[in-house]
């Protein structure tokens, strides 16, 4: 795959994943009840936001497990880090799409049958959050590879390695501050913007 395709991909993936966040309610800190009942609410904008996520990550996911694959070098220890990267990342994506896809499923079974069941669901997809944990440690690995061998001169895979180490932080220790869970996960969502901006940009060989 060219690197222009890649490049559209991770832009593309980024922003359908990050712009939802923005024009969203936040449901954080409610109970599997109390965000069933804030969903129904506006049920039409969370249905949209949940499709966009899931093509977002679609793009994104296989956009970044494609540019693994291409880190491929001279340098064993970077092909490792971007193999395990990529390999990581892939995982991620079917996950990603099942846990985005959890609102619209609640919805209907609300709906149909009940709030109950609708938080049901909700309460059983909690245990896929530990998604970012795939996440963190695949562009993690992702950051290493870049770094070492100096692509975009060795900028970005440094920056990938800041912003996977603060949600890393923010994952584990849940500080107060919403400041270092911001710099990580905005972080590593920029970078992969920022990552397809250049890698569109970039001559092939």
């Amino acid at each position: 795959m060219n690197s222009k395709v890649i490049g559209a991909m991770l832009i593309l993936g980024s922003l359908l994943t990050v712009i939802p966040w923005f024009i969203g309610g936040d449901t954080s800190g409610m109970t599997p009840s109390e965000q069933i009942t804030a969903i129904l609410a506006e049920s039409g904008a969370v249905e949209a936001r949940s499709i966009l996520n899931v093509f977002g990550g679609i793009f994104m996911f296989a956009g970044l497990y494609y540019l693994a694959r291409t880190l491929k070098s001279e340098n064993n220890l970077s092909n490792h880090f971007a193999e395990i990267g990529g390999l990581l990342l892939l995982v991620t994506l079917p996950i990603w799409v099942v846990l985005m896809g959890t609102d619209i499923s609640a919805i209907d079974a609300a709906k149909d049958h009940g709030n109950e069941v609708g938080a049901t669901i909700i309460a059983s997809s909690i245990g896929l959050q530990t998604i970012g944990i795939l996440l963190v440690v695949g562009l993690f690995s992702l950051g290493i590879s870049l770094t070492l061998l100096r692509k975009y001169k060795g900028i970005i895979g440094i920056l990938f390695i800041i912003a996977s180490v603060a949600a890393f932080i923010d994952m584990v220790v849940a500080p107060d501050s919403d400041a270092i869970g911001t710099i990580g996960w905005m972080g590593m969502f920029l970078m992969t913007l920022v990552t397809g901006i250049l890698t569109t940009l970039q001559k092939e060989n």
